[in-house]
């Protein structure tokens, strides 16, 4: 009987190069995320209408808070990584 326990699914992916995230810190993604919130809020103020029968005002806030909370999403994985590169030099 092994005392050492066996690496789960996510070890093994972790643990392989070639099956990592290309973004381990996550700021690709927030960013993007971010981008594309802003720009759907720029569509819907620009070309929203009430004719099109969704209820855009709703869709502008929506696409407003998206966009606001991304930007400090984005101060602090930018900040993480940093930190975590701090760490590793």
């Amino acid at each position: 009987m092994s005392t050492a326990s066996e690496p789960s699914p996510m070890d093994r992916i972790l643990a392989d190069p070639a099956l990592r995230s290309r973004d381990d810190n996550g700021v690709a993604a927030i960013a993007i995320g971010t981008v594309a919130w802003t720009l759907a809020l720029i569509v819907l103020v620009l070309f929203g209408s009430d004719s099109s029968g969704i209820d855009v005002d709703r869709w502008i806030l929506v696409c407003a808070i998206g966009a606001a909370l991304g930007i400090p999403g984005l101060v602090i994985v930018i900040a993480r990584r940093a930190r975590l590169r701090r760490r590793r030099a």
